[in-house]
C-alpha cells in the first residue's frame, strides 16, 4: 500500500479511544507508586503559561508492560528495546464479560469465542473486555476496580501463544486474576515475547468488530513498562 492510499483509507476509519485518563487518585496496583499532578506555573498564579509536573509509575493508567518485567534472562527486551510493531496491528475483541469476580478465561471460553466470529489469526491483537471498566474510579471509590478481578487463565494464555498473537490487552489491572498463583497469563505470554496492555477501556464498543490497534509506549531506557494512549480503528460502517 502506497502512503497515499494509507491516507485515504485511514480517513474512512473511526478512531475508538481505549485508553484511561491519567488522574489523581485513579486505581494502581497495590504494588505500584502514585501518579501525582502538580501545578508548576499557571495564568491563575500570574504567570504567563500552563504547565504541571507529573510523578508516575511506568505501571500506572492503561500502560504496555516489556518482557523484561517478569523474564530476566539476556534477549527479553525492556521497553525501549520492545519492537513497535508489536504493538499495532489488526486485532479483535473477546466478550469476556460473563466470568465473575476472580474468575479466568480459559482455552474453551476462546474456542467457543472462535466458533461464534471466527478464528484468531497469527499476527492479531487480542483484546479481552472482562467488563471490569464499570468499576474504574477515583479515590476513595477506587478500590472495587483494584480487586477481584478476573484475568486470563494458564491454558487461555498457552492457546493465545500456539495462536501465534501479536499483543494481549485486558481492562483489568492485571492480566492475571487478582491474586493469581505465579502469574502464569504474565509469565506464559512475556516469555514468548507478546506483550500485555493492562487498564484499557471502551473495548464493550469492539465486540463485533475486527479493527486495527496502535499503542506506542514512551521511550524510557530500560523501562520496564509505559503509559500509553492507545487507540483502534474501525471502518466506520
Amino acid at each position: 500500500m502506497s502512503l497515499l492510499q494509507l491516507c485515504e483509507a485511514v480517513k474512512d476509519m473511526e478512531v475508538v479511544e481505549v485508553g484511561q485518563y491519567l488522574e489523581e487518585g485513579m486505581p494502581a496496583h497495590p504494588s505500584h507508586s502514585r501518579f501525582y499532578k502538580m501545578r508548576w506555573h499557571g495564568f491563575c498564579l500570574g504567570d504567563s503559561c500552563n504547565d504541571f509536573q507529573l510523578i508516575l509509575n511506568e505501571h500506572n493508567g492503561t500502560h504496555v508492560d516489556s518482557f523484561g518485567h517478569y523474564i530476566d534472562k539476556p534477549g527479553f527486551e525492556m521497553i525501549d528495546a520492545v519492537p513497535l510493531e508489536k504493538l499495532w496491528g489488526p486485532c479483535v475483541t473477546v466478550d469476556a464479560t460473563f466470568l465473575k469476580d476472580g474468575e479466568t478465561l480459559e482455552k474453551e471460553h476462546l474456542l467457543a469465542w472462535e466458533k461464534a466470529h471466527g478464528e484468531i489469526q497469527p499476527g492479531d491483537g487480542v483484546l479481552i473486555d472482562f467488563g471490569w471498566m464499570q468499576y474504574w474510579d477515583v479515590r476513595p471509590n477506587d478500590q472495587r476496580f483494584c480487586h477481584d478481578y478476573p484475568g486470563v487463565g494458564a491454558s487461555a494464555a498457552a492457546y493465545l501463544v500456539e495462536k501465534g498473537v501479536r499483543m494481549v490487552g485486558v481492562d483489568t489491572l492485571s492480566v492475571d486474576k487478582d491474586r493469581a498463583v505465579q502469574d502464569p497469563a504474565h509469565n506464559t505470554l512475556l516469555s514468548h515475547k507478546i506483550p500485555v496492555v493492562e487498564n484499557l477501556r471502551n473495548l464493550g464498543l469492539l465486540h463485533e468488530k475486527r479493527g486495527y490497534f496502535v499503542a506506542l509506549p514512551l521511550l524510557i531506557r530500560d523501562g520496564s513498562a509505559s503509559p500509553v494512549r492507545p487507540v483502534v480503528l474501525v471502518d466506520r460502517t
